[in-house]
């Protein structure tokens, strides 16, 4: 257990971005992505090296699927990367032959797995080893510097402004399998999250968005100078793929990108529409299939509840909603319409690799890294994540939960579900998941599903489960269903400075989306306290290492497709394990509640519909058309049929339904066209309070958030009640103009803060002054 710990400090102190893809048996909802694939070979000695790129064109910031036949096997079969294997990394520019002074690579130099130059940027490896084509291997330079995107001068050295540890998305190394084989899972990234590529920008001249490239250097057995790497000291590969000799035997891909920033020309009307983040990955493409010379739609992510009160407002414009609006809200004389427009569903996505025992099994080891895309659980399992119920996952003393297993790995319910975990040792923990900050409507749905099982409810009123595993007492008797994700762990040290409070060490992820990207990069998103710098200060943790990760996230199965994670197969009220396929997804709808609100139904996550995934949601959108002007009216029908007629094809092109999604049923879409007629017939029969067009202009997004939880049983009603009067909000005002791109990094951590400072921090549970004695940390967690 000590080893166990120890490695899984270790692991999560470093690491780089990989995704996970997907398993036929378990991902969400499939999209075309016929006719964007791209084959290269190598040259020389590695003419039979083929590699394969999933996904090519229209990208924006996703994970892309890479797969190799024909290399020879990487030595050692775990752990180390001596010889053979694959260096991958994204560089800009256009060139057929890439240049290596525009790739992103070096920002994991601290990576001890490979040779010592193998991961960085320095090519000068000394007097005993020598490329005979190096440029730079002199005194005064020894680095290949980064000429970056933006025009700044370029950079020498391993660390950079541009990208580091914590950001580059290189993958220093990717294992080849006994059989030539391989595969790996590569985060493409913008110029949103990699301004130094640049990638997806719209220059001033205008025209197509900057393409980049994906480059993959082939690594054998020998070094620069043609020595054997047996020669070496430690039989390793010595130097950096940046290496010109290395470098010259690189392939590459043309990848090609979605314009960042605005989705149409800016300077016209823009039609405001805001709503919830289930629906965003399909509006992102929708906009430029709607662009027109007089009209554009914008889109601003806002929670549910923000979402309601917009529309109930005196300019209600169009929102999107999981759930309908209160009818104590309406205004009887403006009367609201609802309209299905996607299906979607709450995921719990994983990115899970196996870590084989230098000394085990000989065909364990030969899986080493491999990434696990087959997960099982119950709702009590969930419940047990979300709760912080397992040791590892908030910090007690002793006696209160020390009977508990220390993560979900070491659970024998878990166990007996997924017994290949049983078979691989995991050196990093999975004590819980991410969870987003938002509360919002689909959280709803998975509580409600939580609520629904016999075993769940009973683990949270405090029923041991067989082996003895007790809910957290702070958890006990949870009110559900709710809205959002609690951290009722009250630790917190006041006399230590430097320890990690609950949500330093189990941080929240923003949204589903920050939670699905973390996930897929290894990030638990943990911050440590950093002794060793001076000052001392405290600093995020790093990804984990490639072939080391162990991350869970809740979120929507749009986001953790364009992401590559798999899914969890969760079970349904009639006992089966289910993935959110388009045919489950389906399924679900068919099962939902109607109520009382015309064309609206309501999530049924208990149903016994065996074919059905219980996390299903419809994403409607809402509004009073007797409060928008004729030409408004006009507009928004537009959108809405646009939405289920082209907008319901699946594929990775403008205008088509993302990956991630299902179909809407043929009912849905009539319903949605007639309210389409409804609206544009009903629109400036009412009073107006101002003109609904706003002029577009290039300022970002404003989003918002609202807090508190629902209650209630759900006997006999729609099984994910409104929230009850005593329910509080608080929200940001939202804003019409929209980029095109979601939020980057730093607008959702500003999102956070602000809603914290709004007060959600204490809707969602106390921090208060309690710490046990000594108490590990993880990196397997959120």
């Amino acid at each position: 257990m000590k080893l166990r710990l120890t490695l899984a400090v270790l692991a999560m102190l470093a690491g780089m971005v990989l995704a996970v893809a997907p398993s036929p048996g378990n991902a969400p909802a499939a999209a075309d992505e016929a006719g964007s694939a791209v084959t290269v070979t190598g040259t020389g000695p590695w003419a039979n090296l083929s590699v394969t790129v999933d996904t090519t064109e229209a990208l924006v910031n996703q994970t892309v699927h890479l797969t190799w036949t024909g290399g020879a096997p990487t030595t050692p079969d775990y752990g180390r990367f001596d010889t053979s294997f694959l260096q991958i990394m994204q560089c800009w520019g256009d060139e057929a032959t890439p240049q290596r002074e525009k790739c992103q690579f070096g920002g994991l130099y601290t990576d001890t797995r490979g040779g010592s130059f193998a991961n960085s940027r320095q090519v000068d490896y000394g007097s005993t080893l020598v490329d005979p084509n190096e440029v730079y291997a002199i005194p005064s330079k020894r680095f290949v510097p980064f000429r970056a995107a933006t025009g700044a001068p370029e950079v020498i050295g391993s660390r950079n402004e541009f990208f580091d540890a914590n950001t580059t998305n290189e993958i220093p190394y990717a294992r080849i399998r006994p059989d030539g084989t391989g595969e790996a899972f590569f985060e493409v990234q913008t110029v949103t999250e990699a301004p130094g590529l640049g990638c997806g920008e719209v220059l001033d001249g205008g025209g197509a968005p900057r393409a980049c490239r994906l480059v993959i250097v082939p690594r054998a057995d020998t070094e620069v100078d043609g020595t054997p790497a047996a020669t070496q000291p430690d039989h390793r590969l010595v130097s950096s793929p940046l290496s010109a000799s290395n470098f010259a035997h690189a392939l590459s891909v043309r990848l090609t990108f979605q314009p960042v920033g605005t989705a149409c020309t800016i300077g016209v009307n823009e039609r405001r529409m805001v709503g919830h983040e289930p629906l965003r990955e399909a509006v992102n493409r929708w906009q430029r299939s709607l662009c027109t010379p007089t009209t554009v739609f914008g889109y601003s992510q806002v929670s549910d509840d923000t979402a309601r009160r917009q529309v109930v407002s005196a300019d209600p414009g169009m929102v999107f909603a999981g759930r309908a609006a209160d009818p104590d809200t309406v205004d009887p004389t403006r009367p609201l319409v609802y309209a299905p427009v996607a299906v979607s569903g709450v995921v719990i996505a994983f990115n899970v690799e196996r870590s084989a025992n230098p000394v085990g099994d000989p065909q364990q080891r030969l899986r080493d890294g491999e990434r696990i895309t087959d997960v099982k659980l119950t709702p009590r399992l969930v419940a047990k994540l979300l709760t912080q119920s397992y040791r590892f996952g908030a910090f007690f003393a002793e006696q209160e939960l020390a009977g508990n297993p220390s993560d979900m790995t070491e659970d024998e319910e878990f166990l007996l579900l997924n017994p290949e975990f049983r078979q691989d040792s995991f050196l990093t923990a999975l004590p819980d998941a991410l969870m987003p900050l938002i509360p919002t409507d689909a959280a709803g749905v998975l509580w409600a599903w939580i609520n629904g099982d016999a075993q769940a409810r009973a683990f949270l009123d405090g029923t041991p489960d067989e082996q003895g595993m007790v809910v957290n007492p702070h958890y006990q008797e949870l009110v559900l269903p709710r809205y959002d994700f609690p951290k009722q762990d009250p630790f917190c040290d006041a006399g230590q400075p430097g320890t990690p409070c609950t949500q330093d060490a189990h941080p929240y992820s923003t949204d589903f989306h920050d939670g699905a990207r973390a996930a897929s990069r290894g990030d638990t998103l943990a911050r440590y306290y950093d002794t060793t710098s001076d000052p001392v200060a405290w600093k995020k943790i790093p990804p984990q290492l490639g072939g080391l990760r162990a991350v869970l996230t809740v979120t929507d199965s749009a986001s953790a497709a364009r992401y590559g994670l798999p899914v969890a197969k969760l079970r349904n009220a009639a006992g089966q394990f289910v993935a959110p396929t388009t045919q489950s997804l389906l399924a679900g709808v068919a099962s939902m509640i109607p109520t009382a609100v015309p064309n609206v139904v309501s999530p049924n996550p208990n149903s016994t519909d065996a074919a059905a995934y219980p996390l299903t949601t419809v994403s409607f959108a809402a509004t009073a058309p007797k409060a928008l002007t004729k030409a408004a009216g006009r507009d928004y029908a537009t959108f809405l049929r646009y939405a289920v007629d082209a907008g319901q094809l699946p594929g990775v092109g403008a205008g088509q339904l993302p990956e991630g999604y299902a179909p809407l049923p043929d009912a849905m879409r009539a319903a949605t066209r007639a309210v389409a007629t409804k609206v544009e017939k009903d629109a400036g029969t009412g009073v107006v309070a101002s003109p609904s067009p706003t002029r577009r202009s290039p300022a970002p997004a404003h989003t918002s958030s609202g807090a508190g939880s629902g209650s209630g049983t759900g006997s006999g009603q729609p099984v994910v009640p409104l929230p009850s009067p005593s329910r509080t909000d608080v929200g940001l005002a939202p804003v019409s103009a929209t980029p095109a791109q979601p939020t980057g990094p730093a607008g959702r951590y500003a999102l956070a803060a602000l809603l914290i400072l709004g007060g959600l921090a204490g809707a969602v549970g106390p921090v208060l002054s309690r710490r046990p004695k000594t108490r590990p940390i993880e990196g397997g967690g959120s």
